[in-house]
């Protein structure tokens, strides 16, 4: 970590921009207006705007709407579609606008749009902060040139750094708050000026620099990435031979130096399907890199291999035609967000092979293109197959007896192996898991 420059700067921060109100902006705005500073929201969306000015909280997140009301009630956060007006009335501004990547390409342009109207308000002593995931050296070769093209210049007139976001769905405000946050300058009075900016929310703040800064969140998602294929992978081969993948896991975790995450269903959210191409992209050429595409293929592969037990378990018990219920459209248990949801991938296979598809979930109402159903029991009435697609503590609370009389043939895809296969057998389920190769009975 880099020592940062001790001086000190004028104006203090008072004032904050925040561009892009989506799934991680609008968090970051109402914390920081709860810490006092007068937050601007921009956005090009004239409905989140609306929403904001009108206390409406559109993103589901535990403590955000009642925080969202406070701080809009009390004159701290507003929101607009004017970016030049708000930078030129804010002391610094964070930019959380989407950058989406795949396999072949990283897509900047909502970026370079945010930066190009930021470089038209910026002024002396301003902060630019980027949370917006990014390949690295995107600071530095993208951002600072369009920022300086008007004739300030960072370090001297105004100050840039990089300071990746790590939130979660379902924990924003908290880790907002708590988890320790990468700050990453161009330069060290740019880093010393986002510690300024930061330290009002959070005290866990650890310096370097911006390339570095950049390139430690795509490590930290693509390890994370990396981990879930390997236990992907472990529960095919648990399959294949006849074991259960999360017993061994299970046991080879109480080793000291292993620490092997959850096979499931496939992976999903905003980070981990985009993060790990952005490190391929960079690495390209790198010994080695191709590890990262594997495990992509491995995970991107998971909703196949889900919707496949599906077909199996119909094929061993003589159904032809089934009524399939998948309970969980969102990415992970306990949100509202679809993202990359393997549901998604899910129910588009199962349409495509002519099952009837519904779908519930007790926090968002898609379906994906088939029918939503919100009440549970009247969703899995008369199923012939019930694939748990989203770990819901409402899903793990599951009353299995009551849902054994209302399904038809009772069979279970437990796509996030939440289900204890014995309690479900001896209820007379017929059981069927990711990385569940033992036996049926």
């Amino acid at each position: 970590m880099r020592e940062v420059y001790g001086g000190s700067y004028d104006p203090e921060i008072h004032t904050l921009a925040v561009f892009g109100l989506g799934q991680i902006g609008l968090p970051i705005a109402a914390t920081f207006a709860s810490r006092g500073l007068k937050v601007i929201g921009v956005d090009i969306d004239q409905a989140r705007v609306k929403a904001v000015n009108s206390k409406i909280c559109y993103i589901k997140e535990p403590g955000l709407e009642e925080t969202l009301q406070n701080v809009v009630s009390k004159g701290l956060l507003s929101a607009t579609t004017d970016g030049i007006k708000a930078v030129t009335e804010s002391d610094a501004v964070i930019v959380a606008v989407a950058t989406p990547a795949t396999r072949n390409a990283i897509d900047l342009s909502s970026l370079t749009l945010a930066l190009e109207v930021i470089s038209k308000g910026l002024h002396e002593g301003q902060l630019v902060s980027i949370e917006s995931t990014v390949p690295p050296g995107t600071t530095l070769n993208l951002a600072k040139p369009i920022l300086e093209k008007r004739g300030l210049r960072v370090e001297e007139d105004f100050y840039l750094a990089h300071v990746p976001e790590r939130v979660a769905s379902g924990k924003a405000l908290n880790e907002l708050l708590n988890i320790p946050r990468i700050v990453g300058g161009v330069g060290p009075k740019s880093t010393q000026k986002a510690i300024e900016l930061y330290s009002k929310v959070n005290p866990k703040l650890l310096p370097t620099d911006s390339t570095t800064a950049e390139f430690v969140k795509l490590i930290e998602n693509t390890f994370r990435d990396l981990n879930i294929a390997f236990a992907n992978l472990i529960a095919l081969v648990s399959e294949k031979i006849g074991i259960d993948a999360s017993e061994a896991i299970a046991l080879a975790n109480t080793h000291p130096r292993v620490n092997i995450h959850r096979p499931g269903c496939g992976v999903g959210g905003p980070c981990l399907t985009k993060d790990p191409w952005m490190l391929f992209k960079v690495g390209e050429g790198v010994k080695g890199i191709g590890l990262i595409e594997l495990s992509r293929e491995i995970n991107d592969y998971m909703p196949k291999h889900t919707v496949d037990l599906v077909e199996k378990a119909l094929r061993e018990h003589g159904v032809l035609k089934a009524k399939v219920v998948v309970l969980g459209a969102a990415y992970k248990g306990g949100v509202s967000d679809t993202r990359s949801s393997p549901a998604k991938e899910i129910v588009r296979e199962l349409l495509a092979k002519g099952y009837e598809v519904v779908v519930h979930d007790p926090h968002v109402k898609e379906s994906f293109g088939t029918k939503y159903e919100e009440d549970l029991k009247k969703a899995i009435e008369g199923a012939d197959v019930v694939v748990i697609a989203t770990d819901h503590q409402e899903y793990k609370d599951l009353d299995l007896s009551s849902l054994r009389k209302l399904a038809k043939n009772s069979i279970i895809v437990d796509g996030r192996r939440i289900i204890n296969p014995e309690v479900a057998q001896n209820l007379g389920f017929k059981y069927y898991g990711i990385g569940y190769g033992r036996e049926r009975t």
